[in-house]
């Protein structure tokens, strides 16, 4: 039998319901201090104070807030995730959603959250128009599973709250879910009209949170479904103006060579964009390659004319005039400032400040071959300008710039190296490879693997080798390497290696080798953790003859993204590769980084407790050092705030771990920076094989480093990390965490 619900969804609570709530917060007051005291007496665990005090300001304040029901939000019950296969997240654990039929029924009132519908509409959609006789039946049998999943505390015959009968349909109660459809469109909305302010950052920002969202086909379980394909469309558009958007935003704070990376594989994908053809040109000729942009511009002319008979819209013909002129309104016009600094150690004077540019494009050779900085185009939709963004700002790693300065001068000499540079994200990898391209002095041929597209096979190798032809334009290119220098090359789908691909590989090694012999050549391929397997293979084979040759390869990665990796670096090794592995930014180049963003200098106390917040990761630090100067409370970096974008990252890299990761951190979060797992598992209600499992992903993933001196201890790698996880929390479940951890100890 399905749940039958009353027709009346609100009711008026008198003061006897009042006074009933009011006596259920005290009963919770009295038995968290009780809780509080036991973990105080037998826990030894250094977790955060749980005096009196703070327990009655958590649970008290809820009491200021609940009033009149009138006044009171509706409770989240359920939390949708739909940009991909449906999941469905319930008391912070992801929850078992059944057979695919009952996925289905659940993705259909999830794509009309808010709006009945009807037994008719379900069973036209689920059975594709031909319903059986049983139909209706297991239709209520679904709900009725779907109901005890999303409310598994509802008390028996109690109207559902999440899932609603309505007239001949149900309705899915927008009021008490959350959906990542709605909070993939906030984001884009807020980086819209961040990008109207001229905001780029904070554009950049929010179109990449958005973005991130996504885990494949927007209800994949129903995409077909005649009543959910406008929906699709809408989405899917969506998503490709946030890509264009977010690839406008690069374009705006000086990031060339990675919009340009992104966008040319978007428009392999989506060759008909116009707006996405523009924005390629412009970065493409940011970058150095006005060969490129030209080519890109004449592509998308020719097959808007083949196939539907129509010139370019007037901006792109403006755009080509312009490239061809080399019109200076193209350039990115940065206001001047400081853009790099470099601490040498522990200096014993203060940091040397030096201006520095982008890195140059493929083919330029240092930083004087590298155009100007610059504005965007016309925005889409935004009809002005942003204004130009500061140039990035450097400091330390002086260690590793040398490593990579000899590694440079051996294959000069003839002794050709592989240098592989790793760290946590936000550790400055890019940028620091970006800092050590400028001051290069010879060609460094740049590829990028794309993030939030799927790029063809050997994708960065096309880029790479692109930039050979403009640095050695008298090297000509052999045929197997012109067709994909071209995009005209066949590659197989397969993952045997084939022996016209084989050929195409040698081709490609001797074509590097013998281009290496005419000058010098650095080989940049940043992100490697993203690539497709063709492009490891070749560099694996490429790795071979590195050492014979002029040619420095240096490469980026994620170690805890980096499983793909695996017989790439074993490869890597037999060359005999150069590691760098970026830790965090000492107290010293902490100081110095938040001068050079500040321009002022910031007292020691104030680099202590930049450095104790952030452990010197560089992304954490700008982020933090940005919303201290906002805030006017440079001197007590402990009272910020996690910062928005740091939050979003930590979040999204919790969500790239096993699904009971979430709960398991989250709770950790609560116990404190440093934690026991046996207590934290037992507060979370997971098995301690499960809990070790996720665990250890985390420690993986760098989330978390395990205590070597008590057996299973952990710790946050960084006190914001434990933070995000900690404000992410709501103050209620707080609360009710802390009583748990309390009795678990």
């Amino acid at each position: 039998m399905m749940d039958k619900e009353t027709d009346f969804d609100a009711f008026v609570i008198g003061s006897d319901e009042d006074a009933r709530r009011i006596a259920e917060l005290e009963r919770e007051v009295r038995e968290l201090r009780r809780a509080n005291e036991i973990l105080a007496a037998e826990s030894g665990c250094p977790a955060r104070e749980l005096d009196a005090e703070t327990i009655d300001a958590e649970l008290l304040a809820l009491s200021d807030r609940a009033p009149q029901p009138e006044q009171q939000a509706p409770r989240v019950m359920a939390e949708f995730r739909a940009l991909g296969p449906l999941e469905a997240v319930v008391g912070g654990q992801l929850v078992g959603l059944g057979a695919p039929k009952q996925r289905a029924l659940l993705a259909l009132l999830v794509s009309r959250a808010g709006q009945p519908v009807t037994v008719d509409l379900m069973l036209e959609e689920l059975w594709a128009g031909y319903p059986p006789p049983s139909a209706t039946t297991s239709l209520q049998v679904y709900v009725a599973n779907l109901r005890r999943v999303l409310e598994p505390d509802r008390v028996p015959r109690t109207p559902p709250s999440v899932l609603r009968t309505r007239g001949r349909g149900y309705l899915l109660d927008s009021r008490v879910v959350k959906i990542d459809v709605d909070r993939f469109s906030e984001h884009a909305t807020t980086g819209w009209q961040a990008w109207d302010r001229g905001d780029s950052r904070r554009a950049l920002s929010e179109f990449e949170a958005g973005l991130a969202l996504w885990r494949g086909e927007a209800y994949a379980e129903v995409a077909d479904a005649a009543c959910v394909v406008p929906e699709v469309a809408r989405l899917e558009e969506l998503r490709l103006s946030v890509v264009e958007g977010r690839c406008a935003a690069l374009l705006a704070v000086g990031a060339h060579e990675m919009a340009a990376a992104e966008l040319e594989a978007f428009m392999q994908a989506h060759p008909l964009r116009e707006y996405g053809c523009e924005l390629l040109s412009l970065a493409l000729y940011r970058a150095g390659r006005q060969a490129d942009a030209l080519a890109a511009l004449r592509t998308n002319q020719k097959r808007l004319a083949d196939e539907l008979g129509i010139d370019p819209r007037p901006t792109l013909q403006r755009l080509e005039r312009d490239i061809l002129n080399q019109d200076p309104a193209l350039d990115w016009c940065s206001t001047p400032a400081v853009a790099a600094v470099t601490v040498p150690g522990k200096p014993t004077a203060p940091p040397q400040v030096r201006v520095t540019g982008a890195l140059p494009g493929p083919g330029a050779a240092g930083p004087a071959a590298h155009p100007p900085a610059a504005h965007p185009p016309a925005a889409h939709p935004p009809a002005a300008h942003p204004p130009a963004a500061e140039e990035e700002v450097f400091a330390g790693r002086a260690a590793e710039l040398r490593q990579l300065t000899e590694a440079l001068a051996a294959a000069a000499a003839g002794r050709g190296r592989v240098v592989t540079v790793s760290g946590e994200p936000g550790s400055g990898k890019t940028s620091l490879l970006r800092h050590f391209g400028n001051q290069a002095g010879v060609p460094v041929l740049w590829a990028t693997c794309p993030e939030h597209v799927a790029a063809p096979q050997l994708w960065p190798w096309e880029k790479v080798l692109r930039g050979v032809g403009i640095s050695c334009p008298r090297h000509l290119a052999p045929g197997p390497v012109a067709e994909l220098i071209d995009g005209d090359a066949q590659l197989p789908d397969g993952e045997d290696m084939t022996a016209p691909t084989l050929r195409r590989f040698e081709a490609i090694v001797h074509y590097l080798i013998d281009a290496s012999r005419i000058t010098p050549l650095v080989v940049v391929l940043d992100q490697l953790h993203r690539a497709d397997q063709s492009s490891l293979r070749l560099l694996a084979h490429l790795a071979e003859s590195v050492p014979a040759s002029r040619l420095l390869v240096v490469v980026s990665y994620t170690p805890g993204e980096a499983t793909i990796l695996t017989e790439t670096s074993a490869a890597l090794a037999r060359a005999g590769m150069t590691r760098i592995e970026l830790e965090g930014l000492d107290i010293e180049e902490t100081r110095a980084l938040a001068n050079a963003l500040l321009g002022t200098e910031v007292g020691e106390s104030t680099a202590e407790g930049l450095w104790a917040r952030t452990e010197g990761n560089p992304f954490f630090l700008r982020e933090l050092i940005k919303l201290l100067s906002c805030e006017r409370h440079l001197e007590e970096p402990e009272r910020a705030p996690v910062p928005a974008p740091v939050r979003d990252v930590v979040l999204q890299r919790v969500a790239k771990l096993p699904p009971a990761a979430t709960e398991l951190l989250s709770v950790a979060a609560i116990a404190g920076r440093h934690f026991d797992i046996d207590v934290v598992a037992k507060a979370a209600s997971i098995e301690i094989e499960t809990a070790l499992e996720v665990i250890y992903a985390a420690v993986a993933a760098g989330l978390i480093a395990e205590d070597h001196e008590r057996l299973g201890w952990f710790r946050f790698t960084h006190a914001l990390t434990a933070e995000a996880l900690y404000e992410s929390t709501g103050r209620l479940r707080r609360a009710r965490l802390y009583r748990r951890i309390g009795t678990a100890a």
